[in-house]
């Protein structure tokens, strides 16, 4: 997989990834539909197209479109049919990702999404935004048992699909019950990497590729080495989101920032344990986890003093060489490069 068919690939799926995604929300309404009894359901109906179409084709979409371009690496010339599968599991991690992110909205009191007001912040919706991430989520299983339902591997997609989601719900309590203690003696680095590895590894990178690979049907080995991977670049993904969330500008995030708001177990707070003197300890302690402008303040006064950048980028080409050197021993070189691509991808965003 030469540089310019990657990219020219890339630029395939994605166009035929998006052109899907009318058919998508089709699907999920015509599936829906067959519930209905006179008609009762109309109005639910209509609301499913309206909470798909604002929260779920607005992202970079680097889930979805890992999916067929897995695939791609996996079976070199695959079908229209196959592709289109992969396509249609793609879209299945968006609409997954979507309902993460309403649920997650909600609990960090968010307020832009995709350059967008946060769901829950539409309409005055609110705490009813909760039916909507459990609606998003239960698509997925229609989509699922509607594309799949008949192939020897229906069973294994729903399974990954719930192993995944559980794992992600239980980063997500982690995180939260980290976050709402306040425990600052519990945020260690340790902690940390336990909340990014279920939170956000699993569902952005081990998720559309182990699909890929129940398509493709690949060898379990390497589906074992690929987890492994998928984790370690999801540890730097992280990171790179939480440096974002302090020093990246709205346009950039297409949000804001709020981990020092709501007292985020964040990379740049546990590597600042590490580095602060006792006084900047207390004075970090002091005014972490608050929504007060000027506590904010003190935080990112600290991470300065501490020169946290650079610190960051010594992080970050620490764990690419560390991803390179994993990647380097693999025998698919289409893999290589599709993982490389991954990699860029992810620290480009800084």
């Amino acid at each position: 997989m030469v540089e310019t068919t990657f990219v020219e690939l890339v630029k395939e799926d994605h166009d035929n990834f998006n052109n899907l995604f009318k058919q998508i929300v089709d699907d999920i309404i015509s599936d829906t539909t067959t519930f209905s009894e006179e008609n009762q359901l109309s109005s639910a109906l209509s609301w499913i197209g309206k909470v798909c179409i604002y929260n779920v084709p607005h992202g970079k979409k680097l889930r979805g479109l890992l999916v067929p371009l897995t695939v791609r690496v996996f079976l070199k010339n695959p079908t229209n049919i196959q592709l289109n599968q992969a396509y249609v599991l793609g879209w299945c991690v968006e609409i997954l990702q979507a309902a993460f992110l309403v649920a997650d909205d909600i609990m960090d009191k968010g307020i832009m999404r995709r350059g967008s007001p946060c769901w829950y912040l539409v309409d005055n919706l609110g705490a009813d935004a909760v039916n909507d991430s459990w609606l998003l989520e239960q698509f997925v299983y229609q989509l699922v048992r509607k594309h799949f339902g008949g192939t020897s591997y229906y069973t294994n997609l729903i399974d990954l699909f719930h192993q995944v989601t559980q794992k992600t719900v239980l980063g997500q309590c982690l995180d939260t019950q980290t976050g709402r203690n306040l425990n600052f003696e519990e945020y260690t680095m340790e902690r940390y990497e336990t909340i990014v590895k279920y939170k956000t590894s699993y569902y952005t990178f081990y998720l559309p590729i182990a699909l890929a690979t129940i398509i493709a049907t690949a060898e379990n080995k390497l589906a074992n080495k690929l987890e492994a991977l998928t984790m370690n670049i999801g540890h730097l993904f992280q990171a790179v989101d939480d440096y974002l969330d302090c020093f990246g500008s709205e346009m950039d995030m297409g949000k804001v920032g709020t981990d020092i708001q709501n007292g985020k177990c964040s990379w740049l707070f546990v590597r600042s344990k590490q580095l602060c003197s006792k006084e900047q300890l207390g004075v970090l302690y002091e005014n972490y986890g608050n929504s007060d402008n000027d506590k904010v303040a003190q935080v990112k006064k600290i991470y300065e003093c501490l020169n946290i950048t650079q610190h960051f980028e010594q992080f970050v080409q620490q764990k690419k060489g560390d991803f390179l050197q994993a990647v380097e021993e693999l025998e698919n070189n289409d893999l290589k490069v599709l993982l490389q691509k991954l990699l860029e991808m992810v620290v480009a965003k800084v």
